[in-house]
């Protein structure tokens, strides 16, 4: 009827006393003066690596014929009969390819400035390790009102400082010659347009083949003189085309008409 209760055994507490144990590390002098001077040597090696890097490798100097200059500086100068200064680069990269591009461009530059009107001035930018020249060309022509402008651009790898062509550059930015076709028709239809909007003409007198024959473009080749140039990060393509007419057009355009961009 009734359960039975065992009663359990009683368990006896046993004082346990931890005693603290303290743990010291004792350092011979020896040991701490090489613990120091690894301390120290590690710092100069960080320093040297902090000079180096902002002295040397983040300037390039290691690939400049001239350290004391920057990758890309004005050789020459001089103020053509408009009063305008002329600015001839010279590409500051020790290599082959550096040289040949100097030279074409001194050769250039002395033929094309014996006609004292005409002007000849550069960009240039690094984007990462692309090195980036954009050379314009503005030919005044004796007689001729509305000049004739033309450009170049230079590409340089910095990694092996050689010359990347137009395959290299679109390949880069995984761009074909079509997209960049398509881009550069776009936006002449919008300056077309935006002319129209504007009353320099009126659509019926003048269409976009009208348009495209003034700008001197034959057959839709709008890849026709295209040079390719890097801006902030960003693929621009220079295409020039006649920016007069009968119609004064000359006011509708300025210097970056010229300047297509192909990339955001």
């Amino acid at each position: 009827m009734f359960g039975v209760v065992q009663s359990k055994p009683v368990k006896t507490k046993k004082n346990i006393n931890h005693k603290n144990k303290k743990i010291s590390f004792h350092f011979s002098f020896k040991l701490k003066r090489i613990i120091i001077w690894c301390c120290v040597l590690i710092f100069i090696f960080l320093l040297i690596g902090y000079y180096l890097y902002n002295n040397y490798y983040s300037n390039y100097n290691y690939i400049k014929e001239d350290k004391s200059q920057y990758l890309v500086y004005t050789m020459d100068t001089s103020i053509n009969n408009q009063g305008m200064h002329n600015e001839i680069p010279y590409i500051n990269i020790d290599s082959n390819d550096a040289r040949l591009v100097n030279q074409t461009i001194q050769t250039y530059a002395q033929s094309f400035l014996k006609n004292k009107n005409n002007l000849i001035v550069y960009n240039s930018q690094l984007n990462g390790k692309i090195l980036s020249v954009l050379l314009r060309m503005t030919d005044y022509r004796e007689g001729y009102t509305f000049p004739d402008i033309t450009f170049h651009t230079y590409n340089f790898d910095l990694d092996d400082q050689t010359l990347m062509d137009s395959e290299e550059i679109l390949s880069l930015f995984h761009v074909s010659e079509a997209e960049v076709s398509k881009k550069i028709e776009s936006q002449l239809k919008k300056y077309y347009q935006t002319e129209v909007d504007n009353g320099y003409f009126a659509a019926q007198e003048c269409d976009y083949d009208c348009f495209l024959s003034w700008r001197d473009i034959e057959d839709y080749d709008y890849l026709d003189s295209v040079y390719y140039y890097i801006k902030n990060g960003s693929l621009i393509a220079y295409r020039p085309f006649n920016i007069y007419s009968v119609y004064g057009e000359e006011n509708f355009f300025d210097e970056e008409s010229y300047a297509f961009r192909i990339t955001k």
